[in-house]
């Protein structure tokens, strides 16, 4: 066999077509091309060119070349036949005068190779459909440039063009491979020319697969770090021609493949090595072996119990990292996004339950950097992330256990203990001073903004009902990357519902903003305009030149326009499955939107503004329903109101002398505790709401966007 041979299929028919036809023939010589399988057409008509002679095909019959001969000039002409000759004695006269060849691809390509042309392709074994594929992978293969290697060629040929034998058995398994026993000794050699020595003593397509696998899987974490002594002999080591590489790494980098993931993370191969590493952290950017992960999650899972938050933190950030070559839908990459987000919010409940005795609950909740509206948010997250645990995790590894256990305490039982302490702390904080006193207030924000909103300019009010802080907070995270961002904590009108709160962020002086009974029920109203309803709303923002558009979509002609829109507090109130999904989702939205009106539609400036927050309580939780007020007032879920509401009770009651709440002119009681609402209100079960006086419910974060 050549060691590589220099000429192409092309190269090699010339050369047997200029054996036939003589320098000094003057007429009509012909050489017939008998090809059984017909797949040298286009290499033989090349060569024929290529010296300057016809090119005639028996497309039917082989005879119709006789018939068609008339027609052909005078000159030297190759007659190709798509056929074996078998025992047809025709053509005598013309082989006689001419020339006869018979080649086909397979012959014609051990020529090139000087092998055998079953080394090739065995044509009494294989199947017609099987040859029609080793044909095609061999013309595939001389025509993408250069020359094949012998090697290369025949291992397309066996793996049916999926690829190269070691690569194929990495990325598909044996299953396009023929399972008989020669092809299992070619695929032997192959292997053993790729240093895959342990491949020798596999006897099955099942037990080289495993080799395969285990080998490739030991060379990466070898790759690693991991000393290649701690595997078996043949295990980890390509051999000094290869060096380094990785052909694992090569396909996973290049294949973004679900597929790989399951494969090579859902199976342990190497857990009695990984097990005796000091650290198995060491080679944590090792993105395949089951055992590995199981290892590493081990450890983090030790460092969480410790206390020491950040390094898992860290360490599940890096993980994320190296399992980044996989698509992003994979359970051990959602394994590991959760594992960051349960230490992130460990590190907050722990800052948190570490807080001074003596703080303010609004100033702790809304501060921009350490604020615990990141619990809120974390919390939320750690919802989205769902339970991958419960996918196709491998069965042992220890996550499916562990996960399910640390989840339901952070969710459950340390959120709902940080509701009811931050009930307390505002409870506490109204009985020993005025918490509210020197906040910017929701009802102030037109008249501090009324400058900047009459400038002429192309200006879009988002009139965002449930905005809450840490959403908006998000919001403008992503925002800052490509605008300018400026953000401004307010407190919500009290109470916490839409009503109240949209009023307050309509056109008008401050001081004409009041909160009061009309008929028994609570209204809203600004220089004796009563609010209570969007279509009040609207008609103070026209009379005020700004348009209401109906949608996202039409009515934004005009230079000043205010945009409701309520698809937040309508995912929580009508009990949507997955809350959480759909408010980070809505967020995405918002953000598009966003997007499309400063970049595409070229407005200058885009405000975002609330009117009050909410509540989530985690999923199951119990709700207290509470004996409420008795009086001429009103009692709402969260809120009661009424002129005669005593000090004593249960909440926070705040009036018109309470500083910060000099809007109201009557009593209002609100509820603080997370799980109580009043039972008059005729509701039974919740987990979103809003109303009460949790800094959840009424503390508030207004953006104003532009380009840089």
């Amino acid at each position: 066999m050549k060691s590589q041979p220099t000429t192409t299929l092309e190269d090699q028919a010339k050369a047997h077509l200029e054996d036939e036809f003589t320098d000094d023939y003057a007429t009509a010589v012909r050489v017939v091309w008998w090809d059984d399988g017909g797949h040298l057409r286009e290499v033989v008509r090349a060569a024929a060119d290529r010296i300057g002679v016809g090119f005639s095909e028996a497309e039917q019959f082989p005879l119709e070349l006789r018939r068609n001969a008339i027609d052909e000039p005078e000159t030297p002409h190759v007659w190709y036949i798509p056929q074996a000759k078998e025992n047809r004695d025709w053509f005598r006269d013309i082989r006689e005068t001419g020339g006869e060849i018979e080649l086909t691809i397979e012959q014609l390509t051990a020529e090139l190779y000087e092998v055998n042309p079953w080394d090739i392709y065995d044509v009494e074994r294989g199947t017609e459909s099987d040859r029609e594929t080793a044909a095609n992978v061999i013309k595939t293969q001389f025509a993408s440039g250069g020359i094949p290697r012998y090697g290369d060629l025949i291992g397309e040929i066996i793996t049916k063009g999926e690829g190269q034998i070691l690569e194929h058995l990495l990325e598909g398994g044996w299953p396009e491979i023929d399972k008989d026993d020669e092809t299992i000794a070619r695929v032997q050699k192959s292997l053993k020319d790729r240093h895959v020595a342990p491949a020798d003593n596999a006897e099955t397509p099942e037990e080289i697969e495993d080799v395969v696998w285990k080998w490739a899987v030991a060379r990466w974490l070898v790759a690693e770090g991991k000393d290649v002594d701690a595997f078996p002999e043949g295990y980890g080591n390509v051999g000094s021609t290869l060096g380094d590489i990785n052909p694992l790494k090569r396909i996973v980098d290049s294949r973004q493949s679900k597929r790989l993931a399951e494969r090579y993370l859902s199976e342990s191969y190497w857990g009695d090595v990984i097990e005796s590493s000091d650290d198995a952290w060491e080679f944590a950017a090792c993105p395949v072996d089951g055992a590995l992960d199981a290892a590493l999650w081990d450890a983090w899972l030790e460092s969480l119990e410790e206390g020491r938050y950040t390094e898992c933190i860290e360490r599940a950030n890096e993980r994320q990292e190296a399992l980044g070559v996989y698509p992003d839908d994979i359970p051990w990459t959602t394994l590991w996004e959760q594992a960051e987000q349960v230490a992130e919010l460990e590190l907050r409940f722990a800052a948190w339950e570490e807080r001074s005795q003596s703080f303010d609950p609004f100033d702790q909740y809304a501060d921009q950097e350490d604020g615990t509206w990141k619990i809120d948010y974390g919390v939320l997250e750690l919802e989205i992330t769902g339970e991958p645990e419960q996918e196709r995790l491998l069965n042992s590894h220890p996550a499916t256990e562990s996960l399910p256990e640390i989840r339901a305490e952070l969710l459950e039982t340390r959120y709902m203990n940080y509701l009811e302490e931050m009930s307390e702390a505002v409870v506490s904080s109204f009985r020993t001073g005025s918490p509210l006193a020197g906040k910017d207030a929701a009802y102030e924000w037109w008249t501090d903004n009324e400058q900047d909103l009459a400038t002429g300019e192309t200006v879009a009010l988002f009139l965002i009902d449930a905005l809450r802080l840490d959403l908006a907070r998000e919001l403008a995270n992503r925002l800052r990357e490509d605008y300018s961002i400026a953000e401004e904590t307010r407190v919500s009108t009290l109470p916490s519902e839409t009503k109240f709160g949209m009023a307050a962020l309509t056109p008008g002086r401050a001081h004409r903003f009041r909160v009061k009974l009309r008929n028994g029920k609570l209204s809203v109203e600004r220089g004796g305009q009563r609010l209570d309803n969007k279509g009040n709303r609207v008609k103070v923002l026209e009379r005020e030149g700004w348009d209401v558009p109906d949608d996202r979509d039409s009515g934004w002609q005009h230079h000043q326009i205010a945009y409701y829109d309520k698809d937040i507090d309508d995912i929580g109130e009508n009990e949507l499955d997955n809350p959480e999904s759909h408010f980070t989702s809505y967020i995405d939205e918002l953000y598009d939107l966003i997007t499309e009106k400063l970049e595409n539609e070229n407005w200058d400036r885009i405000y975002v503004v609330t009117d009050h927050g909410f509540v989530l309580l985690p999923k199951g939780t119990t709700m207290e329903s509470i004996s409420s007020y008795d009086g001429d007032g009103e009692v709402k879920y969260r809120r009661i109101a009424g002129d005669d509401i005593e000090d004593a009770g249960t909440g926070v009651r705040v009036t018109g002398q309470t500083p910060g709440t000099e809007y109201l002119k009557t009593s209002v009681r609100l509820l603080a505790k997370p799980r109580q609402y009043n039972s008059k209100s005729g509701l039974t079960d919740a987990r979103y709401y809003h109303g009460g006086i949790l800094p959840q419910e009424c503390m508030l974060n207004f953006l104003r966007v532009e380009k840089e």
